[in-house]
């Protein structure tokens, strides 16, 4: 399943002409994603309403990725207007590319 993640407890996706699907909670969208897979793009908001962030959905992710042996096959954005909450997300998947996509190519499923 081809699709766009738009994740915000309070704000609609922009209608730029391409289709969204929208979650409010870490929750519904990691939920949605063990069903029906991983998106093409994620638009990220870090303050989901009370105790939940994105950084659960981002944690999950970056989990997955590691247990399939496989570096980010999505794009991203973070539209949070929450400054250190933005930093915090892009300082994430900064650290996971540096580290983990090197060693996806190195190992390249070969032995020895």
């Amino acid at each position: 399943m081809t699709y766009r993640m738009f994740l915000d407890d309070l704000r609609e996706p922009s209608n730029d002409g391409k289709d969204w699907l929208r979650f409010k909670s870490s929750s519904h969208a990691i939920g949605f994603m063990m069903c029906h897979g991983l998106p093409d793009h994620i638009s990220f908001d870090h303050d989901l309403g009370g105790p939940d962030t994105a950084m659960v959905v981002v944690n999950w992710l970056m989990g997955y990725l590691v247990d399939e042996d496989r570096g980010r096959p999505f794009t991203y954005y973070v539209h949070s207007q929450n400054p250190v909450g933005k930093r915090n997300i892009e300082a994430a998947w900064d650290s996971f590319d540096r580290m983990y996509t090197p060693f996806v190519e190195y190992n390249d499923g070969e032995e020895g």
